[in-house]
């Protein structure tokens, strides 16, 4: 759970919520945590904290501070943390979306524009694993999902911009786009992050769509060579009307669900938040059951 530049962890068993925040980041408005993934062959978790002005601004503005760490929730202590501005020198940013490999690695995407940037599993440094070639445009928006398929060698990317799915081969010395059609060819613009639910054993992907859903796409073998596209899931009627927008889907148990970003609640004024109480998640197991029968 993510609010107010700071990590909220849930315990549903205890229904207790645990709030850890960042000195220097957590309740400034200029600061957002952009990204947070769980790593399943570790048990850590991985967070972007970053400039919200890349997003607000379209590319243009990618100024400022993106620090990128790595959580013990058990011990809920911080293992490392790298500055991710120092790399990309203000030439790349707004960093969106995160995967880990077998190896340790993490990998993350960048948005304005097109990266994929790599840590390795001691947190040394962070590596530009692959940047589009020079010269660098700032403001055309890129990639904005990535994740790891069930071989572990191979990283699954969504381009919002072109609408298209690539992979790249998490073991090579630097990354390398290979176009993944997928048919029909249904263009995923305007989207966020990508999950390969654990359930489907990465056989199926969920792009999170600004338009107002999810699209559902499907690679028999998961090897993500090519891919079926299902369909689209809109999201639910009365959260599109509350001004919910999907940023991202999950698993819990063995029920998949839509998460709602906010992002466009008034500011209460001297805070740097909105004054919601409600954040839903929209379930849709069985609308995504119903396009895997197809």
């Amino acid at each position: 759970m993510l609010f107010n530049s700071s990590l909220g962890i849930y315990n549903p068993y205890k229904d207790k919520l645990h709030v850890i925040e960042f000195p220097g980041y957590s309740h400034i408005q200029a600061f957002h945590v952009g990204a947070i993934a769980s790593d399943p062959y570790s048990g850590l978790a991985t967070l972007i904290i970053g400039q919200g002005n890349a997003f607000e601004t379209g590319g243009r503005n990618i100024s400022g501070d993106n620090i990128i760490k790595k959580f013990n929730p058990r011990t809920r202590k911080f293992l490392w943390s790298l500055n991710i501005t120092e790399v990309a020198q203000g030439v790349y940013g707004g960093f969106d979306d995160i995967s880990h490999d077998p190896r340790g690695n993490t990998f993350f995407v960048g948005h304005y524009p097109k990266s994929v940037m790599k840590v390795d599993s001691k947190g040394t440094a962070v590596v530009p694993w692959y940047l589009p070639p020079e010269p660098i445009d700032h403001t055309i928006e890129g990639y904005s999902g990535i994740a790891t398929a069930p071989d572990g060698k191979t990283l699954v990317v969504v381009d919002s911009l072109e609408g298209k799915i690539y992979r790249f081969d998490a073991t090579a010395r630097n990354g390398a786009p290979v176009h993944v059609p997928h048919t029909p060819p249904e263009p995923l613009t305007r989207s966020d992050s990508v999950r390969l639910p654990p359930k489907f054993k990465g056989r199926v992907m969920l792009v999170a769509l600004h338009r107002g859903g999810v699209a559902v796409l499907r690679s028999k073998d998961g090897r993500w060579r090519a891919a079926e596209y299902l369909g689209f899931i809109p999201s639910a009627p009365d959260v599109i009307a509350d001004r919910g927008t999907p940023v991202a889907t999950t698993q819990i148990g063995s029920n998949l669900y839509i998460v709602s970003g906010w992002v466009t609640d008034p500011i209460v004024p001297e805070t740097v938040a909105g004054n919601r109480t409600r954040f839903p998640m929209i379930d849709i197991t069985k609308e995504v059951d119903l396009l895997l029968k197809k």
